[in-house]
């Protein structure tokens, strides 16, 4: 796992405010979950993903939608999803009262600008970039408020054949955005 990776996923879990006992939904998990070695003991984890024979494109799995959930993780997964309003209105249905749903999603730059050092562009599984505006109005829409966001890390070029990623808390240069959304 990339020191990036690590960065912005303890930063989902801090910004989540995670506690024992609660019920975890991971959207996009992939086959490793790697969110669940930073979630600690005692959280009841579920993890969903198209490896796993879940297609949250068509919404979420009907098992899923009869169960509330604390915290929804979507560890950067929004921005390959074409409904994502649809599947975002579905997590907030699942949410429990007091609920938070977890985005993390590349910002602006890197989509723009991609790894430039290394002549790759962003990844083009990509259907859509989530400025903060767009994540704002999609909050409203959804009957969501953005409590909480946050920048992640920002990476330099290798200047002694490594990448170098440092921690951020600012938005403007970040190589992702972590928002934390709750109900209105």
């Amino acid at each position: 796992m990339e020191k990036n990776e690590k960065i912005r996923l303890r930063k989902c879990v801090n910004i989540a405010n995670v506690k024992p006992k609660e019920k975890i939904l991971d959207l996009g998990c992939g086959s490793d979950k790697p969110l669940k070695n930073f979630l600690g003991n005692g959280v009841d984890y579920t993890g969903i993903d198209k490896v796993f024979g879940d297609d949250l494109e068509r919404g979420l799995p009907s098992h899923i939608q009869k169960i509330k959930f604390d915290i929804i993780f979507m560890d950067e997964f929004i921005e390959h999803i074409e409904h994502f309003k649809t599947l975002l209105m579905g997590c907030r249905d699942i949410l429990s009262k007091k609920g938070r749903i977890i985005i993390s999603t590349p910002s602006n730059n890197r989509i723009l600008y991609g790894d430039l050092f290394n002549g790759i562009g962003e990844d083009p599984t990509h259907i859509h970039c989530f400025r903060k505006t767009n994540m704002r109005n999609l909050a409203r829409i959804c009957n969501l408020k953005i409590s909480k966001m946050t920048g992640t890390c920002i990476r330099f070029p290798p200047l002694l054949r490594r990448w170098t990623a440092i921690s951020t808390n600012q938005t403007i240069y970040t190589e992702a955005i972590i928002y934390r959304l709750e109900k209105e």
